[in-house]
């Protein structure tokens, strides 16, 4: 019997540790970009003055930040905004925490030369 319940306990384990890995889907552009992102990743595609931007977003105090990017521009950090759209202006207080502690980075999008 003993035999029994450490069995069927390590399968649950294994079990419950499958499905954990399971919750980090990947990326999906459709699912999980903003719509107000969206609007804005359009009207750059099809104007050859975004050429060199990319679009990212990290995790930065638990939410999610859209960073769009020139590495043209001589500017450090491009524009943030938050997930509803919204602008974000970092501070000389601010800045030094969001270079720092930004995570899990993703490419949103990047120009592509036609």
């Amino acid at each position: 019997m003993l035999k029994i319940i450490i069995t069927f306990s390590f399968l649950i384990i294994v079990f419950l540790s499958c499905q954990n890995e399971n919750i980090n889907e990947p990326y999906n552009y459709e699912r999980d970009t903003p719509a107000w992102l969206k609007v804005k990743i359009d009207s750059m595609s099809i104007n050859d003055k975004y050429s060199g931007v990319r679009v990212y977003r990290y995790d930065w105090n638990e939410k999610h930040i859209y960073h769009i990017h020139d590495f043209r521009s001589s500017v450090v950090i491009g524009d943030l905004f938050d997930q509803n759209g919204n602008e974000i202006t970092l501070t000389d207080a601010t800045l030094p925490d969001f270079v720092e502690n930004k995570k899990n980075e993703i490419l949103i999008w990047e120009w592509k030369n036609k």
